[in-house]
């Protein structure tokens, strides 16, 4: 969006309005993108806010296109180099997974449907996952995906697509 790339150009330039203003924009999306390999609230509010002090210490590592994607990626890389290490630390080895959350009032909100969803996806594989949600939570375009995942396009749509035919095989029976 042209006034995150001025945000960017104001924050290189020392206005530090220009993060608070990135953060009020940016930061929800970042949580709940970044929730999916931290597995939690704090643990991906920590990876989401250290991703946007990485901007603030260098904003030219910020080259153009998406700054969304940008920091989805920042953020993701965050949680799973995180996510790795506490597997290490702790020897467990088990995929990075999507919670429900713990709070009262999100728990409250949620339909005993939505957490029968949450867990089954919770048993896809992590691209297809973070695919999906992205897609179809965030609604970013496949573009934004590719690059936040590090893959192509057409990786991306064969995740989103297999992600939703596991869905309905699912949850049409």
């Amino acid at each position: 969006m042209p006034e995150d790339l001025e945000l960017v150009r104001a924050l290189a330039r020392g206005e530090s309005a220009a993060l608070d203003a990135l953060m009020q924009a940016h930061l929800d999306a970042l949580v709940r993108i970044t929730r999916l390999v931290a597995g939690d609230h704090a643990a991906a509010l920590d990876a989401a806010q250290e991703a946007f002090i990485r901007l603030w210490r260098n904003p030219g590592a910020f080259t153009g296109g998406s700054l969304r994607a940008w920091l989805v990626t920042v953020a993701r890389n965050i949680a799973l180099n995180e996510h790795r290490g506490e597997r290490r630390r702790s020897g467990r080895h088990e995929t990075a997974r999507i919670r429900v959350p713990s709070d009262p009032e999100i728990r409250a909100a949620n339909s005993d449907e939505l957490a029968l969803v949450i867990a089954f996806l919770d048993q896809l594989p992590e691209q297809e996952r973070t695919a999906l949600t992205l897609f179809a939570v965030e609604g970013m375009a496949q573009a934004e995906i590719a690059r936040v995942l590090g893959t192509s396009e057409a990786a991306v749509k064969q995740a989103v697509l297999s992600a939703r035919r596991k869905l309905r095989e699912r949850f049409d029976a």
